[in-house]
């Protein structure tokens, strides 16, 4: 792993800043691809059918925090 460490300083320091600049966005983004498809790959294991709520549940459910956070307000 220390291999290829030294070799990615050693890609960052012979980019230009623009070059740098536009590989973030891209390493950003597939970071957060990954960790969104590890996320969702644990959420198929651990839940069950009826396990999550359906679009008309949960407008249901906001709108009664949205209601019950104006009346609290007051």
């Amino acid at each position: 792993m220390n291999f290829l460490k030294s070799k990615l300083y050693s890609l960052i320091g012979r980019m230009s800043d623009v070059d740098l600049e536009r590989s973030w966005e891209y390493l950003q983004t597939l970071y957060y691809d990954s960790f969104m498809l590890k996320a969702i790959q644990q959420s198929k294991k651990t839940h069950k059918p009826g396990d999550i709520l359906t679009k008309e549940e949960t407008i249901q459910i906001l709108d009664f925090d949205r209601e019950y956070s104006q009346t609290k307000n007051n």
